[in-house]
């Protein structure tokens, strides 16, 4: 039997299916509404595609060893198809949804709640078209107002009250998601390194390494607030213009520097590949940061409120909780 080279129909798996159940043409064209020659075509056009015989054609019709293999196939198959023709019908009803996140940064505890919650999110949500947005030298909040993104992420060191001006002079949501304490990571050299306790007060004068990279202004911005409501001074900041926070923490070698970071990215695989470098905890109540999501005020996707129980859900079940950490409600 010489193979035809048409196409494979997924009609021409189901009728061989129905006739394998009757092995009778006439009784099985009958249950297809069809005629009997037009079922016989198609099944030797099967056949043809195949290059084997199915079925047998004498007084009664058997099947082969070919056409027995054959059907456990046809019928995943087919079933495979229809499955598949009732999801993408059903996707076509949805109104589907696009929700873009801003990437991080950094790799520290906020990055780990955000990307643990968009894995969850999107296989609990797959009518939700969910991605990420990274674009060097734009600030989050710029992009969120612009309708590039519906989630930034930003961070405050000075509580609430900058918070709810900033939200009500922009229309904006500032939901808080962790509040961690300030280390200073520095070299094992540096004056500061034994003070026993190392306070704000002792890092007034003290050069703090800063990136001038624009989409890190948050965090620059947030040092400055706070030495200026706790102490009312502007810190010491030397800045470096560096494209990746990599480049930044390698090489950067001031030793009577220090470096204002959480514990989760003082302990991090970058810095501690640093040698002769060490992290001291600011035993400072003050010298707290948390991490905010941010939305506009008017936001109409749903998909934004399903993504924020997502983050609460992640919060309470997948995520090891730290020591002098705060989570959502009990941040003050």
């Amino acid at each position: 039997m010489k193979n035809g080279g048409s196409a494979l129909k997924i009609e021409s798996l189901y009728e061989f299916i129905v006739l394998s159940h009757y092995l009778n043409f006439t009784t099985a064209a009958n249950n297809l509404n069809m005629s009997q020659p037009t079922l016989s075509k198609h099944i030797s056009e099967l056949e043809q595609e195949l290059d084997v015989d199915l079925i047998t054609r004498g007084k009664d019709l058997e099947m082969t060893a070919a056409g027995t293999a054959f059907l456990k196939d046809a019928i995943q198959i087919h079933h495979l198809y229809k499955d598949a023709v009732k999801r993408v019908r059903e996707i076509s009803k949805q109104n589907i949804e696009t929700l873009t996140i801003q990437e991080p940064y950094i790799v520290d505890l906020m990055s780990e709640i955000l990307f643990k919650s968009v894995s969850r999110f999107k296989l609990a949500n797959p009518y939700v078209m969910t991605k990420y947005y990274s674009e060097k030298g734009r600030k989050s909040i710029e992009l969120l107002e612009q309708g590039t993104i519906d989630i930034a992420l930003t961070i405050d060191c000075v509580g609430t009250e900058r918070i709810e001006k900033v939200s009500e002079k922009k229309g904006l949501i500032f939901f808080p998601v962790l509040q961690e304490p300030l280390c200073a990571w520095m070299h094992e050299g540096n004056p500061r390194a034994t003070k026993e306790p190392l306070t704000l007060e002792d890092l007034v004068h003290t050069p703090i390494n800063m990136t001038s990279t624009r989409s890190l202004d948050p965090m620059r911005f947030a040092i400055l607030d706070l030495f200026n409501k706790a102490l009312g001074v502007r810190p010491n900041l030397q800045t470096y213009s560096s494209e990746t926070l990599n480049e930044f923490f390698m090489n950067t070698h001031d030793r009577n520097a220090v470096f204002l970071v959480t514990s989760a990215v003082a302990a991090s695989p970058l810095l501690g590949m640093q040698r002769n470098m060490m992290s001291r905890p600011i035993d400072d109540d003050r010298a707290r940061i948390t991490s905010y999501l941010v939305l506009r005020a008017d936001y109409q996707k749903k998909s934004i409120d399903k993504f924020l129980e997502m983050i609460e859900c992640v919060i309470s079940t997948d995520i090891d909780h730290h020591d002098k950490v705060s989570y959502l409600k009990e941040i003050e």
